[in-house]
């Protein structure tokens, strides 16, 4: 499910996350941030595949978070490269700000 908030071209996109984002959990950070997709880029298979790390109350490890992609296939995108992944990635933390602040 791409985020509508997130305005420019998925440039390199293999195949859209299939994570609703508009109902994340909320994670609050020490610093008074929160997080709601933070991720990791893992190559799997030949697709740079954004891994969530937040899940329910906490943020998982990496290790974890793949474990819990093997289990679900969760993800929020799969790219060719993983600068096209990281782009999407940094898109996506923004309009998650945005859309999130305050809550």
């Amino acid at each position: 499910m791409a985020d509508d908030n997130v305005g420019a071209a998925l440039t390199g996109l293999l195949a859209p996350g299939n994570i609703d984002l508009n109902n994340r959990p909320v994670v609050h950070n020490p610093d008074g941030s929160i997080s709601t997709v933070r991720s990791v880029g893992m190559n799997i298979d030949g697709r740079e595949t954004l891994i969530p790390t937040v899940y329910g109350q906490s943020v998982l490890s990496n290790e974890d978070a793949l474990r819990l992609y093997q289990m679900t296939g969760k993800h929020l995108g799969q790219f060719d490269t993983p600068e096209n992944a990281t782009a999407y990635a940094e898109q996506l933390h923004e309009a998650q700000a945005k859309q999130y602040k305050g809550r």
